[in-house]
């Protein structure tokens, strides 16, 4: 988004910390910069039952590596920020191979011998495990697939001692923080807190850069 505003009135936009704010050749452009919102859910706290008939067990690397890569790759080449990119499928392939080598452990649903939803968990050492590539594919949403991933990861989680689980999603990214939110994960800060602080963070580099603010 593109259009003639003066340096000071740019400075008296109010900010979104979903939006980048630049001065670009003499016009204020706003472009998407999506901020996740940091989120987490107490393990002992119970996952609502859901009907759906798919498969729920945990990721096996060896076993299910090529067809977790290839649902990753054909969703999120279709979602933000990915599909934004000039080559999403080859930045897709690179960071699949990446994250699946790292995930400490991880859930697939299974439907029809085909895995149709997937969810991995990384760290935990010094801070709560992150749930993190929760995905589900296009055609098996809305059948509870996620909240069945999301209980067996909490369970392995207490079983293993572990109090708390984090994840992050965008506030653009409504259908995901409804989801989060209504299975009981809960903000773990307040996001117009983090939208002031970011504008401040804008306003003194301003400052440093010569120009004054509004």
């Amino acid at each position: 988004m593109r259009f003639l505003l003066s340096t000071e009135l740019l400075q008296r936009l109010p900010r979104h910390p979903d939006w980048r704010y630049e001065r670009i050749d003499g016009e204020a452009v706003l472009s998407p910069r999506p901020r996740p919102l940091h989120l987490r859910r107490p393990t002992d706290l119970p996952v609502p039952k859901t009907q759906s008939n798919a498969d729920v067990r945990e990721f096996d690397g060896s076993f299910d590596w090529a067809a977790v890569a290839a649902l990753l790759l054909d969703t999120w080449s279709h979602e933000d920020p990915y599909r934004s990119l000039e080559n999403p499928a080859e930045v897709l392939r690179s960071e699949t191979e990446r994250y699946l080598g790292t995930a400490d452990f991880g859930a697939v649903a299974v439907d029809g011998d085909a895995v149709r939803a997937v969810a991995l968990v990384y760290g935990g050492v010094n801070s709560a495990p992150t749930l993190s590539w929760l995905t589900v594919e296009s055609d098996a949403r809305e059948r509870g697939l996620a909240t069945g991933l999301l209980a067996l990861i909490t369970t392995a989680l207490r079983a293993r001692g572990i109090g708390e689980l984090a994840s992050a999603t965008s506030a653009a990214n409504t259908p995901s923080l409804r989801w989060h939110l209504s299975r009981g994960f809960q903000l773990a800060e307040d996001p117009v807190r983090q939208a002031l602080r970011a504008a401040n963070r804008a306003g003194q580099e301003h400052d440093r850069d010569g120009v004054k603010p509004g």
